[in-house]
């Protein structure tokens, strides 16, 4: 015999509330005392139709379509006010697929060469003392540098 649920008229309505206020589904799960996991299985029920699981899904549902209404309607009126980022807003997020959204190009074709060369160095003591006085001339500090051309 499965167990009863949790899932109450009272809960629901709770749900539903925190819904509308933008609240994220982990935070309410929390908030009605299940976790994260069985807010999904709710979800997953609700969506094949078991009751009253799927009463609870299409309230859910509803919640966050009255919840986009409510900003989209603030966005809008924002824009009427003259808010130019709120229609660019608009534009990127609902109409991404029509050429307005943000995009970024990456070129992903890169090409790796590994070169190998022999070369043949011979280089005597004094070539190899000035190439160490070059090396550490770089890597000196400004400070000491200015003593080393002094002295």
């Amino acid at each position: 015999m499965p167990r009863k649920t949790k899932l109450t008229p009272e809960l629901i309505d709770i749900c539903v509330e925190n819904i509308k206020l933008g609240m994220p589904y982990t935070a309410c799960s929390k908030a009605i005392g299940i976790s994260y996991q069985t807010w999904c299985n709710w979800v997953n029920l609700g969506k094949d139709g078991k009751m009253p699981y799927s009463q609870w899904y299409i309230k859910i549902q509803e919640a966050e379509a009255a919840l986009m209404k409510e900003c989209l309607d603030s966005v809008k009126l924002s824009m009427k006010l003259g808010d130019v980022k709120s229609a660019m807003f608009l534009l990127e997020k609902r109409f991404s697929d029509d050429g307005y959204g943000k995009t970024s190009q990456v070129n992903v074709n890169a090409q790796n060469q590994n070169l190998n060369l022999n070369v043949n160095s011979s280089a005597t003591t004094e070539g190899r003392a000035k190439i160490r006085a070059e090396i550490l001339a770089k890597l000196a500090p400004k400070s000491r540098l200015i003593e080393i051309q002094e002295s």
